[in-house]
């Protein structure tokens, strides 16, 4: 049975929220953002624009991101249509159930609805979470939902082992491989803490435990598959972990080192320096010991020893807070373990409305970021006047069927605004999503890449950079007419004056 510590007097009792109207309101928090984010904008940002490029085509892989994430927006839009709504709803319903789970995870543990409650408000003070997740993030918000899960399914087998429990453990494990590649970390640190400790090294050990791993094996298995025939695509990324053996062994590790501290502090910085304030010791008296509080401990701890192993041995040097999020998702259960002997009513209250004043920040600065861009000096993805820009190339495009963008950030935002029958596609992705021998038309953003000096009449819009001459001179053109270049502009959205460019291209 878990491990239930007495409450102490003035513990708050099951009353508002219940978990019933927690849940409620969780739901309202995020039916909101999902209704803000459809209204401030009708462009995509970054990772939107992604999963508006490869949800034109199933596949069992896409590139260096596992496809689950991709399959499930495929699936909204499939219900809802392609839109920013069903960007929105996908996101915000995976992130509804990481706080859905944190709560049920912290309740297992302590046996207290407080405890679950403080739990899920504390990931609002992990600005990883309440912020850029919300912001465009979408293969670790789909991660971390699945660490979740995983978690509260290793807890359901402390209480009883069983088939089915396994059955769905190793689903959830399979999952969890495809949202995000390092889940895998997760998922061994919890399994390798498990082993360390007497009371639930049985769930590892028990034989039905082979039943979870063979269901991970056939949920990875063709994606694996598709890895081995497509390592172009699938490593594509490796650069961004910053693996430059030039650059010498302890200026590597030095960086490495340094970078996981800074994502480390920045992930858990806030959440550790308010619990620190509010449920500082008062007496001598040590915490209740709990097998669960050395499981996630010890769970983190495999966790920096592989990064560790990475920064030493394999000499990457850049961690960024999005890549800890599956792993580190888990820290406000644990947190609220540490302290449930202290998490009375009052610290409760204090808890909840610091969370409600993060939530009602978060909602005002979604879209103020965007409606006030101009005013602060600064331009998002969302500002971009993709929608404008679309209706002037509608006619440009003419009958080819497939329109090669240089960036994923353009081809999904023409997707979103041209539906139709043209394949939006970049360089890198044609050969996957589209047969690249057809007609094609290449388009680009056209802005100079060095700021603009003098008068706006001395602007000369930029040609197609490099990947797009490229993908011309594999078609068999070697230098693309200028004279047959088109140049079209719009405003950006809530600007007065900044103006975007676009170049259109058509190829023979």
């Amino acid at each position: 049975m878990p491990d239930v510590v007495d409450a102490p007097r003035d513990a708050p009792r099951e009353r508002f929220p219940t978990a019933a109207q927690a849940l409620g309101l969780v739901l309202a928090y995020f039916a909101v953002q999902t209704l803000v984010r459809t209204a401030v904008s009708g462009s995509a940002d970054l990772d939107e624009s992604e999963q508006l490029v490869l949800t034109q085509k199933l596949a069992w892989g896409y590139g260096s991101q596992p496809p689950l994430y991709t399959w499930l927006q495929c699936l909204a839009f499939g219900i809802f249509g392609v839109s920013i709504f069903a960007l929105a709803l996908l996101k915000n319903i995976l992130l509804s159930g990481t706080y859905v789970f944190t709560y049920l995870n912290a309740r297992i543990i302590t046996g207290r609805h407080a405890a679950g409650l403080a739990a899920a408000a504390a990931l609002l003070f992990i600005p990883q979470i309440a912020w850029e997740s919300q912001r465009d993030l979408t293969h670790s918000v789909l991660a971390s939902t699945c660490a979740g899960a995983s978690l509260f399914c290793f807890l359901k087998l402390r209480e009883r082992r069983s088939l089915a429990r396994y059955l769905l453990f190793g689903l959830c494990g399979g999952l969890g491989l495809l949202s995000k590649y390092n889940y895998a970390l997760l998922l061994a640190g919890l399994l390798i803490a498990a082993l360390t400790i007497a009371e639930l090294r049985p769930i590892v050990l028990d034989r039905r435990a082979l039943l979870a791993l063979v269901a991970i094996v056939l949920l990875v298995l063709p994606n694996a598959l598709w890895i081995l025939e497509h390592r172009d695509l699938a490593f594509q990324a490796a650069g961004k972990f910053h693996i430059e053996p030039s650059r010498g062994w302890l200026s590597s590790v030095g960086a490495g080192f340094g970078s996981v501290l800074k994502s480390t502090a920045t992930f858990l910085g806030p959440l550790t320096l308010i619990f620190a304030i509010l449920f500082r010791k008062r007496t001598a008296a040590a915490p209740a010991k709990s097998e669960y509080v050395q499981l996630l401990t010890r769970m983190l701890l495999v966790v920096y020893v592989a990064l560790l192993f990475a920064v030493l041995v394999v000499g990457v040097s850049d961690i960024r807070e999005r890549w800890l999020q599956p792993m580190l998702v888990c820290a406000p259960v644990l947190a609220v373990t540490l302290v449930r002997e202290r998490l009375n009513a009052s610290r409760l209250k204090i808890v909840l409305a610091l969370a409600a004043v993060v939530m009602i920040g978060v909602i005002a600065a979604v879209p103020g970021r965007i409606l006030l861009a101009e005013r602060l000096q600064r331009t998002e993805p969302l500002n971009r006047p993709y929608p404008t820009l679309a209706r002037q190339l509608r006619t440009r495009l003419g009958s080819a069927p497939l329109v090669v963008a240089d960036t994923r950030l353009l081809a999904g935002n023409l997707r979103l605004n041209l539906p139709g029958w043209h394949i939006f596609v970049t360089p890198d992705l044609a050969a996957l999503l589209a047969d690249p021998r057809q007609p094609c038309v290449v388009v680009w953003d056209a802005m100079p890449r060095k700021a603009i000096v003098g008068p706006a009449t001395d602007f000369v819009p930029a040609g197609p950079p490099e990947p797009l001459r490229e993908f011309a001179r594999q078609r068999g053109v070697e230098n693309p007419d200028p004279s047959r270049m088109e140049f079209i502009s719009a405003t950006f959205q809530y600007h007065r004056q900044r103006q975007m460019w676009v170049g259109v291209l058509e190829l023979p």
